[in-house]
């Protein structure tokens, strides 16, 4: 590609900075703050690193577990809420627990299965837990139906009761 000519005089204007040490023009901080075109920069940095942040929040997927307290030796059933598409007949619900919680009424069991049909919409399930020890606690749920598996969880925290003697 041809360089275009520099403008009548640029040589010498060059040479004769050099010879005395002149650095070309440098701006100060508070000229640069004072350009309307630094304003718009900053605003629009401002406005597309909020737009990314929304943007993650939004789409990354990850949504955050609900999470109940229980007391100690506490006994609750708690409601999970399976909301289907459509009619799904025959499906396989896998109910599994960890950490401090145990299912009431399975004894020492921690993961239980059965079959039977959801229908279109919310369809409620309660899950008769209890609090064995203070921690934290996941009950999980996994509906399978023709090869497709959702997975829904709940964390749970089990708390101690004060010991008002001291």
């Amino acid at each position: 590609m041809p360089v275009p000519e520099p403008r009548p005089g640029f040589v010498d204007r060059v040479l004769a900075n050099a010879a005395r040490g002149k650095a070309p023009e440098v701006r100060s901080i508070r000229t640069e703050i004072r350009r309307p075109a630094t304003w718009w920069g900053v605003g629009a940095g401002a406005l597309a690193a909020s737009l990314a942040w929304v943007a993650l929040i939004i789409y990354s997927g990850a949504v955050p577990e609900p999470i109940l307290v229980l007391a100690l030796n506490e006994s609750r059933n708690v409601p999970l809420v399976i909301d289907a598409e459509r009619n799904l007949d025959g499906a396989t619900i896998r109910l599994s627990v960890s950490g401090s919680i145990g299912l009431a009424g399975y004894g020492e069991q921690h993961e239980i299965e059965w079959t039977t049909s959801l229908t279109q919409g919310a369809n409620l399930l309660s899950l008769p837990v209890f609090a064995r020890v203070p921690g934290d606690g996941l009950v999980v749920a996994e509906i399978e139906h023709e090869g497709r598996t959702r997975r829904l969880s709940m964390a749970l925290h089990v708390v101690a009761p004060k010991d008002d003697s001291a």
